[in-house]
């Protein structure tokens, strides 16, 4: 019976923690992705029971899919960050059994909620939001009248 070591032990658990934070990875690619898919749909429900023109209801619809589509990747970003804090401290052993020294121990700071919500991979949000304030606005400015 062969014995496991301490190497192999961490290198297991940094493959489990990197594997899961691949997983939340993809899951924020796929809310980025179903946010758009969804939008439509939506936008054509809205306005089916409307009176077929944008109405407030039409950009209320939207800017809630869009912010609920931010919140949940917000989460997934959030715990991706939090699974990479995790393997810091198991690469930092690795390191210290090595003889020399070893500087490739990677920095990840922690994040906030904050940090999560607002950073450049929520620029997709940010963007989708901007285009619904600015054709609320163009609505309720009258521009929007058909």
């Amino acid at each position: 019976m062969s014995e496991t070591t301490a190497d192999e032990l961490d290198k297991e658990q940094l493959a489990q923690l990197h594997a899961a934070t691949l997983k939340a990875s993809e899951a924020c690619l796929e809310l980025k992705k179903l946010c758009a898919v969804v939008l439509v749909p939506v936008g054509t429900l809205v306005a089916s029971f409307g009176d077929r023109k944008p109405g407030a209801s039409l950009f209320a619809s939207g800017t809630l899919v869009i912010l609920a589509f931010w919140l949940a990747d917000s989460f997934s970003y959030f715990y991706q960050r939090k699974l990479r804090g995790a393997m810091i401290p198991i690469w930092q052993r690795r390191a210290n059994r090595c003889i020399g020294e070893i500087a490739i121990v990677p920095n990840s700071g922690e994040v906030s909620p904050w940090r999560a919500a607002f950073n450049a991979s929520m620029v997709y949000y940010m963007i989708l939001g901007t285009l619904f304030l600015v054709a609320s606005s163009a609505y309720a400015l009258g521009w929007l009248d058909g």
